[in-house]
């Protein structure tokens, strides 16, 4: 394929290893095929590769990569490269305008101060959940599938791409690889009618739990409030003409805001906490020590034992309900939690694996099994009991386990309970994750699925079955 534009317009370029892992196994020992009959027909049976029948992907990559000279690497990619784009362009025009049969677009939000671009995915058997970030002319993306979680260029991230493209965000010539005209020019009509449409919102940089939203725009030196309630408003600040420096005016501003319904002569009301902080100024509040006093002060009047009374540990209490993105937050329950006599499923997760959680909770549903989940009620008095008797009367604890459980109180407690109630326990693996010591000594003899590992429709498979089993042993 011809170069339409250098390396140097491009936020990424794929390269040959990058390639590798945006395609299927079955393609990579395609290429190994070829490849050893070019050796073969050419006389260099000594260069052909060997020894990659019972590899996984990440060790055929390596093999290839050890095997085969730059030189026919880029002769490789060359022949496979507009097949690839093509079919990879083709498919994520299909999945933003809906035509998909696999998967929709379920939520998109513009984060990080308009920088970032997260995507969440609705598919036959479960979410995914992409990022692309974009800053000072480079590109992280990230995808949760199993395409983009090793570092390839899956079918969601493209999607994005195709999205930012549309909304004049991007370029044709800043996509990672190069697009032949005509093939680009078949697909333009495609998605200048995908501009017309409302492909993603503005996160703000901060959101209050009473929905009040911070948007900050630095290089402008501006910045918007917007809040709800009886007197719902919106307000523009240019903070050139203020005293402080943005990030000054924010943190004191974050401050005020949190503390705005604390009644020190009286001891009433409680601090307004953060669900968004995408501008870190948690961190920033941290570094300022006059701010962290006229917290700790407001705290201690309160005389609430809940409150800390310490910058650690307020530091880990003003962090402890955000979310990444208002994406997170906006996913419903997809259904009501069991309430009658029958035997049940008692379902836990952390509330930032909901998106992946969801869909699985959904399928075990339509597949006729009581499953009772928490359905995000507020923590309140009565939320711990709730959950404990819920437990203490389950007859299966099925606990989704991920490197967020380390950071939930809430979900170590409910594997503890189940462990002490000798709750029939099966846990599922969405990523690899290294527990902490303790909730590794609890839970290593339990029966345990590595769904990070398997194809979608083999782990449902094998989940309702091991419940199914379980089920008629209670």
């Amino acid at each position: 394929m011809s170069q339409k534009s250098s390396n140097k317009d491009k936020l990424e370029f794929l390269n040959f290893n990058t390639f590798l892992y945006s395609i299927t196994v079955s393609k990579i020992i395609d290429i190994i095929h070829k490849y050893n009959d070019q050796c073969e027909n050419n006389g260099n049976k000594e260069k052909k590769i060997k020894g990659y029948s019972k590899l996984k992907k990440d060790g055929l990559i390596e093999l290839i990569d050890s095997s085969i000279s730059e030189k026919d690497k880029n002769q490789i990619y060359s022949e496979l490269e507009s097949e690839f784009v093509e079919d990879l362009i083709k498919k994520g025009v299909e999945l933003i305008s809906g035509e998909s049969r696999v998967e929709t677009v379920q939520n998109a939000a513009v984060i990080g101060g308009g920088n970032g671009f997260t995507v969440w995915f609705k598919g036959k058997y479960g979410s995914h959940k992409s990022i692309i970030q974009i800053q000072n002319g480079t590109i992280d993306r990230d995808c949760d599938c199993k395409i983009g979680k090793p570092g390839g260029l899956c079918l969601h991230q493209m999607a994005i791409y195709l999205m930012l493209i549309s909304k004049k965000i991007l370029t044709k010539e800043e996509l990672p690889f190069n697009v032949e005209e005509k093939f680009y020019n078949l697909i333009q009509k495609r998605l200048d009618l995908l501009a017309t449409q409302s492909l993603f919102k503005e996160d703000p940089a901060i959101m209050f739990e009473d929905s009040y939203k911070i948007y900050i725009y630095e290089k402008q030196n501006l910045v918007i409030l917007d809040w709800t309630g009886d007197f719902a408003g919106k307000s523009t600040k240019d903070i050139s003409k203020e005293k402080d420096d943005i990030e000054t005016w924010i943190v004191k501003k974050v401050v005020n805001l949190m503390l705005r319904n604390i009644k020190v002569k009286t001891k009433e009301g409680m601090p307004v906490k953060l669900i968004i902080d995408s501008y870190d100024v948690i961190a920033k509040i941290m570094n300022h020590p006059e701010q962290l006093k006229k917290i700790l002060k407001k705290f201690s009047a309160l005389e609430n034992p809940e409150l800390p009374t310490s910058e650690e540990d307020l530091e880990t209490y003003l962090k402890s309900n955000l979310k990444e993105s208002t994406t997170e937050i906006a996913i419903d329950p997809p259904f009501s939690a069991y309430t009658g006599e029958d035997p049940y499923l008692f379902v836990s997760y952390t509330h930032k694996d909901k998106a992946e959680v969801y869909p699985i909770l959904q399928k075990l549903h339509k597949n006729g099994l009581n499953i009772w989940y928490d359905e995000g009620i507020p923590l309140s008095t009565d939320w711990c009991n709730t959950i404990a008797e819920k437990l203490m009367s389950c007859n299966i604890f099925l606990s989704f386990i991920s490197p967020n459980v380390n950071k939930s109180d809430n979900t170590q407690d409910e594997i503890h309970l189940a462990m002490n109630q000798k709750k029939p326990y099966l846990a599922v693996y969405l990523k690899e994750t290294d527990l902490i010591p303790g909730l590794q000594m609890r839970i290593r003899r339990v029966q345990g699925i590595l769904k990070h590992e398997m194809i979608e429709e083999k782990f449902y498979n094998k989940l309702l079955d091991n419940l199914n089993q379980m089920f008629e042993k209670t």
